[in-house]
């Protein structure tokens, strides 16, 4: 029996050993003992930002056990090269101690309690551009510390630290990046339209500095040579940038906003981008971000809705691919009966994408396309939609691709916003996506132009 007690106090001494770092309660509780021990124990990663100015770490000691009245010391040892060699030997691991000019120990090494002192704290300050340079180098750098020489005991579970700091350099970068569509229409009284494009800084921002941002037409020829598109270069004379590209961040605020005014009285009807890089932050301590430093600002200068004309359609204006009807009809979309419907080939070419193209009689640079999902069934109902334009017929070139907005139910309709591009005479809708990626139907449609 007593054979059996002693074993379970052993055991409920060890547990409390093995769980002490990860529950924080008080260890090893007697009727006399004074425990002292890191708060926070272990591995600690920690970030800090390079802002031009050191981080911080705080060390705390606790004294705990029964006898918290009682007065105790111990100290704080930097483990040198031997002692960490020493301790990943032990205990498997392989830190290694960062150089001394990456962190300064700030106090007495001495931690001393009185009676009324339940914990004692110590600063660390980190050299955070020391501390960057070295990461770069090597990843598994600590600042480790140990409690030593205590005056009573030392909790043995909870008397190392591993400060791991990560450094984040803080960026600016566009917020939206890619190409963006701005549309402007001729129905807007005032030539000038004004238009932002956000920066936005990666953290709090307590600083004052600008950032600088630069047109690059490298970027609008590889962006239409890689989307089949042919989209020209917004005129110099057509806007004009605030600060001449420049924009400023103050304290409090995280994003900045580059106002583009573009006058329209300077354009035509068309695609035009604006190709932006971001090229410089004032702060040497930010970074641009590189992965989203660039933008393709558009602007589609488009004619009011009231402007385009309905084509009145005939099957004759229609071709279509795959060059096979198996079900509904050309007929069947022009009739203003939405219980019928064209389907494109489902049976010997189903594979997308498919397309109807229309003949016009005359070339315009602007349009606007409707359209009705079958009545009965949605799986040919369009979910990426392309369109392209043409003067013969034979070289298109890529005026839209609208993927939101495309309606999902059976008998919704859709209605394009105006569209324009090159001059065209042939107008291709080709269909990319449906439900059921085999083919596409459409109960009505009809288009406009100018």
């Amino acid at each position: 029996m007593k054979n059996k007690i002693l074993t379970a106090t052993l055991a409920a001494t060890c547990w409390l050993a093995y769980s002490a770092c990860e529950d924080g309660k008080d260890e090893y509780l007697n009727d006399f003992s004074t425990i002292l021990s890191f708060r926070n124990c272990d591995e600690i990663p920690l970030t800090v930002y390079r802002k031009g100015e050191n981080g911080n770490y705080q060390l705390i000691v606790n004294k705990s056990g029964s006898g918290l009245n009682n007065t105790a010391s111990a100290s704080i040892e930097i483990m040198d090269d031997a002692t960490l060699s020493i301790y990943n030997a032990e205990n498997g691991k392989s830190y290694k101690k960062y150089p001394d000019d990456c962190y300064s120990f700030n106090g007495n090494k001495l931690v001393e309690f009185g009676a009324t002192d339940s914990y004692q704290t110590r600063d660390i300050t980190l050299v955070t551009e020391k501390i960057l340079e070295n990461n770069e180098k090597e990843s598994n750098y600590v600042i480790p510390f140990m409690l030593y020489n205590g005056s009573d005991s030392i909790n043995a579970e909870r008397k190392y630290v591993f400060v791991k700091p990560s450094v984040i350099v803080p960026t600016v970068s566009f917020e939206r990046t890619g190409y963006n569509m701005n549309t402007i229409s001729d129905a807007t009284v005032e030539n000038e339209v004004k238009l932002n494009l956000p920066v936005a800084f990666s953290t709090d921002n307590k600083w004052t500095f600008d950032c600088k941002i630069a047109t690059d037409e490298t970027l609008l020829s590889a962006f239409n040579e890689a989307n089949g598109v042919d989209y020209a270069i917004l005129p110099e004379s057509a806007y004009k940038m605030s600060g001449d590209g420049t924009i400023s961040f103050t304290p409090g605020n995280n994003t900045s906003d580059l106002d583009i005014t573009v006058n329209r009285s300077q354009l035509s009807y068309g695609n035009f981008v604006l190709p932006l890089r971001l090229t410089e932050c004032t702060s040497p301590y930010f970074n641009v971000d590189e992965a989203n430093n660039t933008c393709l600002f558009g602007v589609s200068y488009v004619p009011d809705e009231s402007k385009l004309h309905k084509v009145a359609l005939t099957e004759s204006m229609i071709t279509y691919h795959p060059n096979r009807i198996v079900e509904g009809s050309v007929a069947g979309m022009l009739d203003g009966n939405p219980e019928t419907y064209y389907h494109s080939d489902w049976q010997i070419e189903p594979v997308l994408p498919h397309h109807i193209q229309v003949e016009l009689p005359e070339s315009h640079t602007a349009l606007m396309f409707e359209y009705q999902v079958r009545h009965n069934n949605n799986n040919g109902a369009p979910q990426r939609i392309t369109i392209l334009g043409s003067m013969n017929g034979v070289d298109f070139s890529k005026i839209m691709t609208i993927t939101e907005g495309l309606p999902t139910q059976t008998r919704e309709k859709y209605k394009s916003p105006v569209l324009v591009g090159k001059e065209f005479k042939h107008v291709r809708v080709r269909v990319e996506a449906t439900p059921a990626n085999t083919s596409f139907a459409f109960a009505e449609f009809s288009l406009h132009v100018n």
